[in-house]
């Protein structure tokens, strides 16, 4: 007869332990701390609009580009680029060859914002960096990394096969 165990015997069940939840509380700590200290400066600007801003280069992206970086569908873009650039953040211009993508700058105002928040963000890489040791920082920022490659090399894959 096979032994019952709790689910406390699991360390996917052990709050500690759980990966999925570790990084899910994570991500919602860290946009509960970009809702504090990266937004009021610029208080129209919505969260959501953050994957799109923070991932056009200094010399601009085209949509395309900016979709796979933030895994978000063009289509999805289309929302946020048109209020972006209604908020004077961005400019926009179609691509001469494809006219279903377009390139994105940075307007000055979102240049600005950009580096202060990068400012901001820097501070608080300081601060986990105090908190947790340089070394330390640095080994989970590679892990985060690997672990990043792996599912985008498993997503790849997944793709080719259909």
């Amino acid at each position: 007869m096979m032994e019952s165990k709790s689910k406390k015997d699991f360390p996917e069940h052990n709050d500690d332990k759980n990966w999925a939840r570790l990084v899910y509380i994570a991500k919602k700590h860290l946009d509960i701390w970009s809702h504090q200290s990266i937004r009021p400066g610029q208080g129209q600007l919505k969260l959501s609009y953050m994957p799109l801003i923070f991932n056009i280069s200094t010399k601009g992206s085209t949509n395309t580009e900016i979709a796979k970086r933030s895994l978000t569908a063009k289509q999805a873009m289309s929302r946020t680029v048109k209020e972006l650039e209604d908020k004077g953040m961005i400019s926009t211009q179609p691509l001469s060859n494809d006219k279903r993508s377009y390139q994105i700058n940075l307007t000055d105002e979102g240049l600005q914002f950009v580096q202060a928040a990068n400012l901001r963000l820097s501070n608080l890489v300081a601060n986990y960096k105090l908190l947790v040791g340089e070394d330390e920082f640095n080994i989970a920022t590679e892990v985060l990394h690997k672990i990043i490659r792996y599912h985008e090399q498993m997503n790849s894959d997944e793709a080719t096969e259909e």
